[in-house]
């Protein structure tokens, strides 16, 4: 298993289990001894001071206006740290909770959302004694904010059976009289293969060219059909990626008249979804072309996945009995490990989903026009999937003339979708391979 880093932030699941087993308890804990705050117009320097070096990871959620966590293991805290206090700058408040065998978790709340600029660490130097852990954040929207969150993928094998025993252990506890004391029984914990994958593995990304067949999208002032020139658009960019010799392309449609297509178009849709899943995809990425009753906007944007479309995801893996993530069938394990696996799942997604659209924005901008707040969220069906990384690229306004045109333009086309593979080399420049895993054996339910 890849080591779970701190001083690089290279931190993997937020589980806070599996994050201290990583990071490990090993070195004497150090004491927390100020947490201090320097605002500026548009950025925010948080210091952590402490007398010893400490093992630390961070992640956070998109709850109000944003929230990031820095784990801690073994750090000491006094009395007065667990309670809330008024942060400065970007920091409403912030406050510590003492997690037990699991360390202590910071836990900082956004007054105005921010990304992360840089974490690093300070070692003791000259007349400075302490070590100083400095997190500095800039003004950004929630989308940014995830994006600068480091990755979350981490050691299936490693998740499962910590989840695993911990949910037997609190069967164990719920089910035994006071003063008894019965170990759980290891018959029924999880195993999982992770199959090793070769370092020259071609990496899975599947190119959804949107609509297709009975369902034409919409249509430009000229006549441009949007399934047209999705299509085009799609088979450049597999073309463009096969030709590096570093990934497997998987097209959802071919053709206008591809068979696998479904006539009804919620039932196309979860196919296209399934496909994706299927194959082993390690990104996602749908290409559509937008339209408006108002002819003169236009320029391209970038959807990821909304609040509301991740708990629409969750109700449907549970509802459709697909409820599995990197190949496992959370239907193996008691209802605990499920969710715990489901939920880290949807948020390591998010992340690099929004990772990914910022790439594209980067490497869009001078090659096309882009629309005002060219990162979107949408509840859209096309990117549920729990565990694949996905994004929605309107390439275009198809009701906008000059737009309509690109869209039918060889020349722009291919400059366009170039830098769309620009943007999947760069997303997958620090990724190692997915790990594939298949449960052998249920959790107890």
């Amino acid at each position: 298993m890849s080591e779970l880093c701190s001083r690089t932030v290279r931190c993997a699941v937020t589980i806070v289990a599996v994050v201290s087993a990583c990071l490990g308890l090993a070195h004497a804990a150090p004491d927390l001894m100020e947490v201090r705050f320097g605002p500026a117009k548009d950025a925010t320097r948080i210091v952590f001071d402490l007398n010893g070096a400490p093992e630390y990871a961070v992640s956070g959620d998109q709850s109000g206006a944003g929230r990031l966590y820095v784990d801690f293991a073994g750090l000491t805290l006094k009395p007065a740290d667990k309670t809330y206090k008024s942060g400065k700058g970007h920091i409403a408040r912030y406050g510590f909770a003492d997690r037990g065998r699991d360390g202590v978790r910071a836990v900082l709340e956004f007054e105005k959302t921010a990304k992360i600029k840089e974490v690093f660490l300070l070692e003791p130097k000259g007349d400075i004694t302490k070590h100083r852990l400095v997190v500095d954040l800039v003004t950004a929207d929630k989308s940014a904010f995830m994006a600068s969150l480091p990755d979350s993928y981490g050691d299936l094998t490693l998740v499962i059976e910590q989840a695993t025993a911990e949910s037997e252990d609190r069967a164990v506890v719920a089910s035994t009289p006071q003063q008894t004391v019965i170990p759980p029984t290891p018959t029924r914990k999880a195993t999982v293969d992770v199959a090793k994958t070769p370092a020259n593995v071609k990496r899975v990304v599947v190119v959804d060219a949107g609509h297709g067949g009975r369902d034409p999208g919409s249509q430009g002032q000229s006549g441009t059909l949007e399934k047209t020139v999705t299509l085009s658009a799609a088979l450049e960019l597999a073309e463009i990626l096969k030709k590096t010799g570093r990934y497997e392309v998987v097209l959802t449609r071919e053709s206008d008249k591809d068979s696998r297509m479904l006539r009804d178009q919620r039932d196309e849709l979860a196919r296209r979804e399934s496909l994706a899943r299927e194959a082993g995809a390690e990104l996602f990425i749908s290409l559509h072309a937008d339209a408006i009753s108002q002819n003169a906007v236009r320029g391209a944007s970038v959807y990821t996945l909304s609040d509301e479309g991740t708990a629409r995801s969750t109700r449907l893996a549970k509802s459709a009995g697909n409820y599995h993530v990197y190949d496992i069938d959370l239907e193996e394990y008691d209802s605990v490990v499920g969710g715990i696996l489901l939920d880290k799942a949807q948020e390591s997604t998010l992340t690099n989903s929004s990772k990914f659209a910022e790439l594209l924005i980067e490497n869009l901008t001078g090659k096309t026009p882009m629309l005002n707040r060219s990162h979107r969220k949408g509840d859209l069906r096309v990117l549920l999937a729990a565990d694949v990384p996905a994004v929605l690229l309107e390439l275009a306004f198809i009701s906008n003339a000059k737009d309509e045109a690109n869209l039918n333009s060889p020349v722009w086309r291919t400059r366009v979708m170039t830098a769309v593979a620009a943007s999947i080399d760069r997303y997958f420049e620090d990724k190692e391979p997915r790990q594939h895993a298949a449960a052998r054996a249920g959790g107890a339910r």
